[in-house]
């Protein structure tokens, strides 16, 4: 009785696999059938077009050229994990230059997912003030986690693991433009912490900041192990040569599975959630109103007379980065608390700067915050306003 019943389920089951296989290659067949004639037709229409020279058929065919490749990506677009889950389209995301850079990193590892390995996407982990923090993009596999931190910039980037924040240099004209942004190692450090809280076990973490092809890391200095700051055509290459270094799994398939399932409702969340994650960031307003400026030091910024200091970064922009703001980091930043004064010129806000070179340097004076529309500058002994 057992061997009959092992012998009609052994058959049983090779004649449905055997159908389903048949009707998978009846769809690949069809689909291709389906490409052949598209391509007949584009053909024939290109003849007729040719030989009658008829304007509107010309119109017609340079509509289809576009539109045909152009409904195979987004139907391509719309079976990736990245669509899967942020349901953007791929109009939004190709407007954004954000959600663009997260969907060009994916783009390089996607070939992995064969190997197991998930993707997940803006995912809002809770901190422990009921706020969130957001991480671009997950990828999880059995060599770990990897913490992506994308950064679609361009121009030079210059910064180091310990520096508060980073600088861009974009060409303008003959000089250049200079602007700050809080160091991506410390957001991603952030990232990784809460993460690893709501884990709540010891999971391998890589923290990865990926920077655009358009940008050139001129001077970025990184000790730590398990960091890699990287432009985006080596994002591949990086994570290969990290998944090769281990040879042995460290995660079991069944624990990718689980922590996927762990951290996929936090990629969902509602739209309330998202408004208060960005009210949060919003709302730190506690130092803009009692600090007039915040002096950084940065080791590779080049030295600059007063008259070109540029307008100081308040606390905020910490948290604008999404970074988790400690009062000893506030306080190491913030070398003076005054009064906020207005300039007697335009009625904009003194700022209090430190030139940093001639024969003032190192002195303290107040600087009107619309600099460079307005030069004015207030001695720090002069009380008069």
């Amino acid at each position: 009785m057992g061997r009959r019943y092992k012998k009609y389920y052994s058959r049983n089951y090779r004649s449905k696999r055997n159908y389903h296989t048949k009707h998978k290659n009846s769809r690949h067949s069809l689909r291709a059938m389906i490409a052949e004639f598209v391509a007949l037709l584009l053909g024939l229409l290109l003849i007729i077009a040719f030989l009658t020279k008829n304007g509107w058929l010309w119109g017609l065919l340079v509509v289809l050229a576009f539109c045909v490749p152009a409904v195979w990506i987004v139907r391509k677009y719309r079976k990736s994990a990245y669509y899967q889950i942020t349901k953007n389209s791929y109009l939004s995301v190709l407007l954004d230059k954000g959600k663009y850079g997260e969907y060009l990193t994916y783009k390089y590892l996607k070939h992995l997912e064969a190997d197991g390995a998930k993707f997940l996407f803006n995912t809002y982990i809770p901190k422990g003030n009921e706020g969130t923090t957001e991480i671009d993009v997950l990828m999880i596999c059995k060599k770990g986690i990897f913490v992506f931190e994308s950064k679609n910039y361009s121009g030079w980037i210059f910064g180091s693991e310990q520096q508060l924040y980073w600088y861009q240099t974009l060409p303008s004209g003959r000089k250049s433009q200079k602007q700050q942004f809080y160091n991506p190692i410390m957001q991603n450090k952030t990232h990784i912490k809460f993460l690893g809280t709501l884990l709540g076990e010891d999971v391998p973490m890589y923290s990865m900041i990926v920077f655009s092809e358009r940008c050139t890391l001129k001077n970025v200095q990184v000790q730590s192990e398990g960091i890699r700051v990287i432009n985006r055509q080596q994002v591949k290459t990086t994570v290969s040569e990290i998944i090769q270094f281990h040879q042995n799994d460290l995660l079991e398939e069944k624990q990718v599975v689980e922590i996927y399932n762990l951290l996929y409702p936090y990629t969902q969340v509602d739209q309330k959630t998202k408004e208060k994650h960005i009210e949060n960031i919003q709302n730190v307003q506690v130092h803009k109103e009692t600090v007039s400026a915040v002096e950084t030091p940065v080791q590779n910024e080049p030295a600059v007379d007063a008259e070109d200091v540029s307008k100081m970064t308040t606390a905020i922009e910490a948290e604008k980065a999404d970074i988790d703001v400690v009062p000893n980091q506030i306080d190491e930043a913030i070398k003076v608390v005054v009064q906020p004064s207005i300039c007697p010129w335009c009625k904009g806000e003194l700022a209090l700067r430190t030139a940093r070179k001639g024969t003032n340097a190192g002195k303290q004076f107040y600087g009107c915050s619309n600099f460079p529309k307005c030069r004015y500058m207030r001695d720090i002994t002069d009380t008069n306003t």
